[in-house]
Parts: C-alpha cells; sequence; structure tokens
C-alpha cells in the first residue's frame, strides 16, 4: 500500500537535510509524479502522517500540498484525502525519453555548425601546468593600460548616470561612438565616412550576420575564398545562400576565378579579408585589388571586406582598404576593436552607404535595441582622448618581438619540416607542414601535450584536409611561446605518418 512506502527515499530526500524544506517535498513529489513513480490517482498520506514520516513540521507538508494541487500535480478531495492529480498522464514524457536524444533533436530541424564551433579550447590545468592556446590571433589582455581603462569606464558611468544615458532607447552614447570611430578611420583607413556610414554591433559576427541577411535572398550564389573564416559561411548558409568558393595563393584572393564564375552565374556578393587574409595572413595584391572592384561594378555583385587586424602592420605601409576607393561603389566593410582591445569588449562595426545603414540598424532592432551606453562612452572617450591610438603604439612592438621569437622557435624545431611566409603584419602566422604529418592527428596529439589548435581542415567550406595551422602569438608571453612550440613539436612527432 501507498502508506507503508519509506517516503523520504520515494521522494527522493536522500540529498535533503533532515529537516526537509517545502521546496525539497514539492521538488520530490513532481519527479516521482513525472517518472510515473506516483501513478495518476495513487492517494498520498494526511499531513500529519506525512509529516511523521518525513521528519518535519506538518505545517511545511500543509504547504508543500498546497503548492504542488496549484501547479496542478495533486488534488484535495474533502472528506477522502489528497490524491495524484488523475489527468496528469507522464506517458507521452517517458515515450519521448524513451527514444533518447539522439533521435529526439532531429525533430527541430536542427542545422548543425561547421567542426570549427565543435572543438573549443579546453579549461584547466595539465600535468607540467595550464592549458596553452594557439588562438586565433587575439590579442593578450595582460597589455591593456588597466589604470587607463578603470578611469576612464568609472567618468563614463558617473557622466552616463548623470546625463540619463542609461535610460533604455538613449541613443547619445551611439552617435558619440559614431563620430569618434569615423574620425579614427579617415585617419587610419583613408575612409572619408560621416557617422551616418556607420552601423554599430556587438562585435563581428553580428555585423556580418546583419550584412549579410540584408543582401542574402535564398538560393543567392555568395563567394569565399578556398581558406576562410568558419563563421562567415555558417551564417551565409544559414540565411539560405549557395556557397562556392575560389583559390587564394602567395597574392591573395585569385580574382581570375572571380571573373570565370560571373560567366556561368550571378553572385550576390564575394566576402574576404584582403588586408590578413585569414587564415594564411596572405595581402590582397593591388593590382588583384582593381580588378575586384572593376568586376563588382560590372556584374553588379557586392563585396563583403572584413577587416579584423588593420592596426597591426610590421612591414612597410599598410594597403588602403577596398572600401577607401573613392570610386566604388560595392563595398560593404566590417570591422572590430576586438583586436585592439580584446573579445571582451563588444564593439564591431558596419561602414556602408547611410541608406543601407538605416536598414541594418532597423533589422538590428529584432536581435538587440540598444547597444551597452557606458560600454560606448567609454570608448568614444577612449578614441577621442588618443589613449586607444597610444595603446596600439605601445602594443605593436610586443606583438612583433613576440612574431619574431614564435619564427625564431618553429625554425629550431622543425626545420625543414614546415614552411611559413612572414606577413607583413597581423596577429598569427600560417604554418604548413610536409605531406608525411597528418596535421588532424597532430592537434589532436597537441591536445593531449596541453596545447589547443586549431586544425588547417576546420578552415575549408568544403572539408577539404589542409596541411597547414594558424599560431596566433599576440596572446602569449615570449616565454611562453617557447613552450607552447616545444608541446607543438611534440605532437609533430607523434604524428608524422
Amino acid at each position: 500500500m501507498v502508506q507503508m512506502r519509506n517516503w523520504r527515499i520515494l521522494l527522493d530526500l536522500g540529498g535533503a537535510s533532515q529537516g526537509a524544506s517545502y521546496r525539497d517535498i514539492l521538488a520530490g513529489l513532481s519527479r516521482a509524479i513525472s517518472d510515473g513513480r506516483l501513478p495518476p490517482g495513487a492517494p498520498l498520506p494526511g499531513t500529519r502522517e506525512m509529516a511523521a514520516m518525513l521528519g518535519v513540521n506538518r505545517k511545511t507538508v500543509i504547504v508543500a500540498y498546497e503548492e504542488a494541487a496549484i501547479k496542478g500535480w495533486l488534488v484535495s478531495e474533502q472528506r477522502r484525502g489528497t490524491f495524484v492529480n488523475a489527468a496528469f498522464d507522464p506517458e507521452p514524457v517517458h515515450a519521448a525519453a524513451g527514444r533518447g536524444r539522439g533521435d529526439f533533436a532531429p525533430d527541430f530541424q536542427a542545422q548543425s555548425l561547421p567542426s570549427y564551433f565543435d572543438d573549443l579550447p579546453p579549461n584547466g590545468r595539465i600535468r607540467d601546468g595550464r592549458m596553452m592556446y594557439f588562438d586565433n590571433g587575439s590579442p593578450d589582455h595582460r597589455l591593456l593600460p588597466q589604470a587607463i581603462l578603470h578611469r576612464h569606464y568609472r567618468n563614463a558611468l558617473r557622466d552616463s548616470l548623470r546625463s540619463g544615458r542609461v535610460r533604455y532607447g538613449n541613443l547619445e552614447s551611439a552617435q558619440q561612438l559614431r563620430v569618434a570611430l569615423a574620425g579614427m578611420l579617415g585617419a587610419t583607413r583613408a575612409l572619408a565616412v560621416s557617422p551616418a556610414n556607420i552601423c554599430l554591433t556587438q562585435g563581428t559576427q553580428m555585423a556580418l550576420h546583419l550584412a549579410a541577411a540584408a543582401l542574402i535572398r535564398p538560393g543567392d550564389t555568395v563567394v569565399v575564398e578556398r581558406l576562410s573564416y568558419p563563421p562567415a559561411w555558417a551564417i551565409f548558409q544559414a540565411l539560405g545562400a549557395r556557397v562556392d568558393v575560389v583559390d587564394i595563393d602567395a597574392d591573395g584572393c585569385v580574382v581570375q576565378q572571380v571573373e570565370d564564375l560571373c560567366r556561368r552565374r550571378a553572385i550576390r556578393f564575394i566576402y574576404l579579408t584582403p588586408h590578413h587574409q585569414f587564415p594564411s595572413t596572405v595581402s590582397l595584391r593591388a593590382d588583384r585589388r582593381e580588378k575586384l572592384l572593376a568586376l563588382a561594378a560590372q556584374h553588379a555583385f557586392s563585396i563583403i571586406e572584413e577587416d579584423y587586424d588593420h592596426e597591426y602592420h610590421f612591414a612597410g605601409r599598410p594597403y588602403p582598404p577596398l572600401a577607401s576607393d573613392a570610386r566604388q561603389r560595392n563595398v560593404i566593410y566590417i570591422g572590430s576593436l576586438s583586436k585592439l582591445l580584446g573579445s571582451s569588449f563588444r564593439c564591431g562595426f558596419v561602414v556602408a552607404p547611410a541608406n543601407l545603414v538605416a536598414t541594418l540598424e532597423k533589422n538590428q532592432h529584432l536581435l538587440a535595441t540598444h547597444g551597452d551606453a557606458v560600454m560606448q562612452k567609454m570608448l568614444a572617450d577612449l578614441i577621442a582622448d588618443g589613449e586607444l591610438r597610444r595603446h596600439v603604439r605601445r602594443s605593436s612592438k610586443h606583438y612583433r618581438a613576440r612574431q619574431e621569437v614564435l619564427l625564431d622557435c618553429l625554425q629550431r624545431g622543425f626545420g625543414d619540416g614546415i614552411a611559413t611566409r612572414v606577413p607583413e603584419g597581423g596577429l598569427a602566422l600560417w604554418v604548413t607542414f610536409s605531406e608525411e604529418v597528418d596535421v588532424d592527428a597532430m592537434a589532436r596529439h597537441a591536445a593531449d601535450e596541453g596545447l589547443f589548435v586549431r586544425s588547417g581542415s576546420q578552415f575549408s567550406p568544403q572539408g577539404e584536409a589542409i596541411n597547414g595551422v594558424r599560431l596566433g602569438f599576440a596572446s602569449m608571453a615570449p616565454d611562453e611561446l617557447v613552450r607552447a612550440v616545444a608541446r607543438l613539436q611534440r605532437a609533430w612527432g607523434k604524428s608524422r605518418r
């Protein structure tokens, strides 16, 4: 009989203290009913009897019963007692659970993301120290001018509270940041833009999604480079685009292949990173830039140009962006402050004609109605006061030295077993290995050694085996780079065919 049961065990109160709370009892009742251990219509002991069996105050049981009745688990009948609600049928829940999680997910018609997203960096320690990361080229947060950031954020918070900028829907801080960005882009990238040409976003991927969503119609053809940024082509495919690829070589995108593709079908846009191609780091040659802009005008396709690390250029003068060409009308320019201050400072932006920016901002309201007013005010002040420019100048010296350390370690550790071309700038190297090395296996062995590195195949939209890796060097100090290359060398030795 139900009354003879051990109710503490039945309600799974083993983890609760001897004086279980009404919440513990309520949770135990709901679990027991949901999984069928208390069937529909089953009687429950009276409140005095249940309190005695559970060793709690009667009032605790009364409150639990009342709450369970309100939520529909129990029903109370005058002079008869308290029962499990006979209308409750746990069978459909059990049937769905019985199919297993692996069979349940496809009911959502969910689209899986590229493997790039599956292999996120692990956390924690290993046998001989902390896990180390060859990331995609992130800056070192330890080089940030902390006292300056503290002061500017404190001032921005104070001013925002006084002025009411923190009110919902206030746009003043966003306008200040657009004004500051327009000045910075004009001075450093020859982009003659006004604040009306800038749409602020919470990072590069939001900028990419907004721009692509405004252009793509299901079935459109979008072109990316054979190696490229996985979140970009994942976004394009999710929006219904067909993704075609064109090759890259030592001079960047092979523009002749873009022209050949245009002869076969209409393309909606090409996405590329011409300043330091991601992930290979090569820069698009000047004559190819001219030809690409001419093709865009001739065949009426757009160019989405992502310029993710323009500030870090170590050899000669950097190429101006495609978007800076005064004759062009086809380029949408995407940038970010994350490579300057770190990924926690979520500030991306789209530079485009004012009418397109207005559309992007309206569409963005479906995702986020307004940004972080205090952060926007702080970033505007950092740019206007010249602190951001000074930070870039200081940190660039460290990053150039770290690039040299990594190059030296790779040469001593791998010799002729690798090939790498020193890029003109950026915060990462692209390293290719001889064919005798299984790079996918090397990445797995590296994880065993306490080193995270992405296999080159993760940057291929077509899932090709790529015998290269992208090694971001900026986030590691010189001594850390030495240790990281030693771990990579051990993984390399284990993965040679």
